[in-house]
């Protein structure tokens, strides 16, 4: 999240500049229990900072709609990887299903380069709806 509470915070300020960043670090892993995507989390906490309610409601629900469908990861730039459509904003669902595709496991680096390739899709998805939404 320090790509956008980052710039928020360098180019706003205040209150930007005071969320700590290394607190979305349990986001990973599905919250370290395969649950809600830790980056469609990250991305609600995000999206709730610069929205008010409903529409902070109405940017979510478009974006876990893009990543139940999207083949992912888009962002690719260290390897090459497959890609899936988790049908879910599940980690257990989306990471799982590129496990199966693909063979490799939970603590192999492929698995990690995808998944911080979705979380770079997502952040840039996310952007892209509220600038959208915002503008």
């Amino acid at each position: 999240m320090e790509g956008f509470f980052g710039i928020l915070a360098e180019e706003v300020g205040y209150p930007f500049n005071q969320i700590p960043t290394a607190a979305f670090v349990n986001h990973g892993a599905g919250y370290q229990s395969s649950s809600l995507c830790g980056s469609v989390g990250a991305a609600a906490f995000c999206i709730g900072t610069v929205c008010d309610p409903d529409t902070s409601k109405k940017v979510l629900v478009e974006l876990q709609n893009w990543y139940r469908k999207a083949e992912l990861p888009i962002y690719q730039p260290d390897m090459k990887l497959d890609t899936t459509v988790a049908d879910s904003i599940l980690c257990i669902d989306s990471v799982g299903k590129f496990m199966e595709k693909t063979g490799y496991a939970m603590g192999d680096d492929e698995r990690k380069t995808r998944c911080a390739g979705v979380a770079a899709d997502v952040t840039k998805k996310m952007v892209e709806l509220l600038n959208a939404t915002l503008a």
